[in-house]
Order: structure tokens, then C-alpha cells, then sequence
């Protein structure tokens, strides 16, 4: 047994052995026998649920590690999508540059812009007519 597990039943047997003056020798020694068990058992479940305790702390660290891992991955698809966009448009810019400076500007806002408008606008579709409750009186 650990040096733990030794102290706590020390202290549990202090707590516990005055209370058993009085008995005749045998009955005594039996008590003793039976508490001495009793307190180990009592020392490994102790000990048990620590370890478990420890575990679960564990496992939550990693889970916590996991999903920050997760989140920086996420955010480096997110930067790496931009940055290949940057370089599209950068080589677009390139391709174009032999026309108008205007055009070149107002290609990517009326693309980015367009996206926009077709995303919130609402598709006017009829709607259909609510049915009416009949209320029965008793």
C-alpha cells in the first residue's frame, strides 16, 4: 500500500478504536479485524475514485486540446481559401491589365455583390390560404 493509503487508515483507526473499550478481549480483537478490513476497503475505493477523478480531468484536457487543434486547422483551410483567392484575383488583375483600370475594380465588387443579392432576396411565391377552426359550444 502507498504511504497515503497507510495514513488514512491510521486515521481512520485512531477515529475508530476508542469507541470499542469496554468489549472482552476476543470480541475486541474481532472488532479490530473487522474495522481494519472495513478501512482498507474504504482506503481503495478512496483511492479508486482519486484515480477516476484524475482520469476524467484528463480526458477533458485532451478533449480541450482536440478541439483547439480542430480549430486552428479550421482556421488555417479558412486563411489558406483566402489567400488562393487573393492570388486568382491578383492574377486576373494581371491578365486584365491591358483594359481599363475602372473595369478591373468593378469586376470583383459586382461579383461579390451579386452573390449578396441573390442570397437574401426572397422568391415571391403565392402563400397558401389558412384553414378556419369552427368553435363548437357546450
Amino acid at each position: 500500500m502507498s504511504k497515503a493509503d497507510k495514513s488514512l487508515i491510521e486515521q481512520l483507526s485512531l477515529s475508530i478504536l476508542p469507541k470499542l473499550s469496554g468489549l472482552n478481549d476476543k470480541n475486541a480483537k474481532k472488532m479490530v479485524n473487522t474495522t481494519n478490513k472495513a478501512i482498507e476497503l474504504i482506503a481503495k475505493k478512496f483511492q479508486k475514485l482519486k484515480d477516476e477523478q484524475a482520469k476524467a480531468l484528463a480526458d477533458l484536457k485532451e478533449k480541450e486540446a482536440k478541439k483547439a487543434k480542430k480549430l486552428l486547422e479550421k482556421e488555417a483551410k479558412r486563411k489558406s481559401k483566402l489567400a488562393k483567392k487573393e492570388a486568382k484575383n491578383k492574377q486576373l488583375a494581371m491578365l486584365t491589365k491591358g483594359s481599363s483600370p475602372a473595369k478591373i475594380d468593378a469586376k470583383p465588387v459586382a461579383s461579390t455583390a451579386s452573390k449578396k443579392t441573390v442570397s437574401k432576396t426572397k422568391v415571391n411565391t403565392p402563400s397558401t390560404p389558412r384553414k378556419r377552426r369552427t368553435v363548437v359550444a357546450k
